[in-house]
This record gives structure tokens, sequence and C-alpha cells, in this order.
């Protein structure tokens, strides 16, 4: 593969062979848990000072639905401690199986694609339930990108897949699991020694049958609801890591003092805004501190809430709308990218729509996504295999592209705000629509 394309990624004609979704489960083998991934689960755990509260697991026995909240890759490991002796199957992203692919459907996972209604799941959910196996969710469906639970991308499927199944429905939250491993730093140590996870069974099978879809919904937003920044603090946990805050305007893209968007940067302890400035110094207990004058948000994950407002506003005012060259990779399969060639994104009300020429031919390519079935977006910061840029990972049932923007100043984190705000305001007008039909 050329370099010059990034890692894992190749030029010419994709293959024909696409990633087999609906391939038969591969149960998780008893013997390698006990070999391999529990012992080396419990030293990760041992290495963080992870400690795990169980509540209400007594007694309880497999098949369940776990459903957990998603703050880092070490989420994994900590979850697999804690659901120990227990087996099962989890839905994976299909980009996380590149060149790995035998290796993680021998552990249990099933290939999906982001975001998309995929009815293949409650087939695999079915089919594990009557097997007696645990079925685990991870229900963002991606990393949160700033600490706090992302219970926007929590979609009300999933608490009617917890009520189609009809038995017991368990929780896993991770505490301090963005701050030791955050999406949007370098992945070296930050030398944090201490991390919580709670894990409960928040409905029995009883309570399943007797409850409905809104409030096991309601129930299980708050439970896996978390906002490791006001968890750091409120528990004292130190981290002494020098470059702590770099990456941080990943997430934190807009100055809250001059309101400028883009022009957020970082180094070492310190947040900046290179049009006003202004500096925020993250402290050792994940706290910010201005300069000068007033600290606007005590914590990174109010910062980046208010930034989600700012959006929400956009959209409803119609504002929003964004537009963009951009080049294109192709996920097929397991072996990697395929370079598409560049093409032109567009986003607004109507949703995601791509169009472009491909390399390899000379042909037309294009992709459209309704705004109202497409509730988030999967974002990737420097992402290892697109030459440390950013991108916006668009799936559907079928295909899977990953998109490079170009020629522009852009955030992948406000394309993730806006996604989930349009969806939000399109579903909201289209049910005043049908009140008003049913008015008339």
């Amino acid at each position: 593969m050329k370099e010059s394309l990034g890692k894992k990624v190749r030029a010419g004609a994709p293959s024909e062979e696409k990633m087999d979704l609906c391939k038969p489960m591969i149960y998780q083998d008893p013997f390698l848990m006990k070999t391999l991934a529990w012992p080396v689960a419990n030293a990760r755990k041992l290495i963080s000072h992870s400690h795990i509260t169980k509540i209400n697991m007594e007694g309880l026995k497999a098949p369940f639905i776990l459903v957990c909240n998603h703050n880092a890759f070490y989420d994994f490991y900590i979850m697999v401690a804690a659901t120990k002796p227990f087996t099962g199957v989890y839905p994976a992203a299909v980009d996380d199986f590149i060149g790995r692919e035998w290796f993680l459907r021998k552990g249990g996972c099933l290939p999906k694609r982001k975001y998309t209604a995929d009815l293949n799941t409650v087939r695999q959910c079915m089919k594990a339930v009557k097997d007696g196996e645990c079925y685990g969710i991870f229900a963002e469906a991606r990393y949160s990108l700033c600490g706090v639970t992302e219970t926007d991308a929590v979609t009300d499927a999933v608490g009617q897949l917890v009520k189609m199944m009809g038995v017991p429905c368990v929780t896993f939250t991770s505490k301090g699991h963005h701050i030791y491993d955050p999406f949007w730093g370098n992945h070296k140590s930050r030398h944090m020694k201490r991390t919580e996870a709670v894990i409960e069974q928040i409905f029995t099978a009883e309570e399943v049958k007797n409850a409905t879809v809104e409030e096991i919904n309601e129930k299980i937003r708050k439970h896996i609801y978390n906002d490791d920044w006001r968890w750091q603090s409120e528990n004292r946990v130190k981290v002494t890591y020098k470059k702590r805050a770099e990456g941080l305007h990943k997430p934190l893209y807009q100055c809250p003092h001059c309101m400028t968007e883009y022009k957020m940067n970082s180094k070492g302890t310190v947040i900046y805004c290179e049009h006003c400035k202004k500096s925020w110094y993250l402290n050792e207990y994940g706290e910010l501190e201005a300069d000068c004058g007033e600290t606007e948000f005590k914590y990174p994950s109010d910062w980046y809430l208010w930034e989600k407002e700012q959006v929400a506003k956009e959209v409803k005012e119609g504002r929003y709308h964004f537009e963009c060259d951009c080049h294109v990779n192709d996920l097929p399969n397991s072996k990697g990218f395929v370079r598409m060639g560049m093409g032109r994104l567009v986003h607004d009300m109507e949703g995601f729509k791509l169009e472009g020429i491909r390399d390899y031919d000379g042909e037309s390519f294009e992709m459209k996504i309704d705004s109202a079935l497409q509730n988030s977006v999967h974002v990737e910061y420097n992402y290892r295999y697109g030459n440390g840029l950013d991108c916006i990972d668009l799936n559907t049932l079928k295909e899977t592209w990953y998109v490079f923007p170009e020629n522009c100043e852009f955030s992948v984190t406000k394309i993730t705000f806006a996604t989930e705000e349009i969806f939000k305001e399109v579903r909201r007008r289209r049910k005043e629509e049908r009140e008003k039909g049913k008015k008339a």
C-alpha cells in the first residue's frame, strides 16, 4: 500500500468481496476467556487501579442485554473484567476489523456499519438470547468526544430491543476512562492512578415485561450517563501528565470569549484561541482556569455542551450549512481502505450528500443519507488510517466511506453536533405535521 495515501489505504479498484455482516456468530470460547481475555483484563484493571462496583448482580443468569457507555478503548478491558464469568457477543464497527477480523470474530465481535438501521442486529440478538448468551451494546456507537455520555446518540431502538428480548437489562458505566485515554489525546500514559466502573442490573425480566419502551430508555440513559471531568474534580483524581491538554481543541473548537470558530489550539497544559489570544490552563484535577478575566467554564464538558447549544440555534434558525471539497476512502472489507477519489460533501437539513469521481475508472460515485434516518455520525481525530487527518465516517447498509474535508476550515465535532440536532429538529417538525393532520 502506498504510504502517501495513508496506512492501510491503497489505490486501484476495490475488491468485489464485501465484509460479510451476516456471517454466523462465534461465541466467546470459555477456555480462551479463562486463559487469555480475563487475565489480560484483570491485569489492565490492576494497572489503572480500577474499582468495579456490582449492584443487583447476585444471582443473575444469562441471557441478558448489557448496555454500556463508551469513554475510551479502555472500556473493553474493564467491561470484560466486570462481566466475568459471563461470555457474550458484541456488535463492533467494521473499521475495528481492519487487519484482525479473524481474531475479533473469535472474540465474539459482530461487524456492523455505524448508525444504520440493520435488521441483522436484531436477528443476532435474538439468536444470542435464545442460546443463553449475553448480548452487549455500546449504546453511543462511538467514543465520547469530550468525556460526557453522548445521550443523543443513544437511540430509542435500544429500549425497543430490550423490550423485544424480554430478558434482564444490565448497564455498565465507566468513570475516568476518558481522562485515562481521551479520544482527542496522543494515547500516551497520563499517570492516572484511579478509575471506576459500575455494573448494575437495572431491570429483571419481569420488570422489562411491565415497563414501557420509554421507561426502559429513560432508565438506561440515566444509568449510563457520566461526566468524566466532574468525576475527576469531585474525586480529586490527579493527572500530572505535562501534555494533558494537547488535542483538547479538537472537541473545543469555538472560543467562548470571542465566539470565533476553528481557531482554537492547545499545547502542554493550555488550550488557547489564536484569534483573541485568550487561554485556559487545564489543572491536575480536570478544571479550567482562564489566564485573565472570567473563566467561562470550569469543566471542558460544559464548554463542549455549550458549543452544542450554539449549533442547535443554527439548526433551528435555518443557518446551518456545511459544504467542502474532500477526498474519500472506501472500506469494502477488513483488508483495508481503497482511495476512491475527490468529491464534494454537502451537509444540511436534508442530510449528507456526497458526490465525486473515482480515480480508478473515471466513473461518478454518490452517497445520500436522509437526516431523519441518522441520529448521529462517527468522526475521527487525527485518523491513523488517514495520514493523521480528521474525517467523517459515512455509512449505508452496504458501504462505509471515510470522508476527509479539504481546502476549508471545519470541525468534525461541529458536524457531529449538527447531525444530532438536525435529526431532532426534523423529527420534531414531522411530528408536528402529523399532529396537525390528525386535527384537520
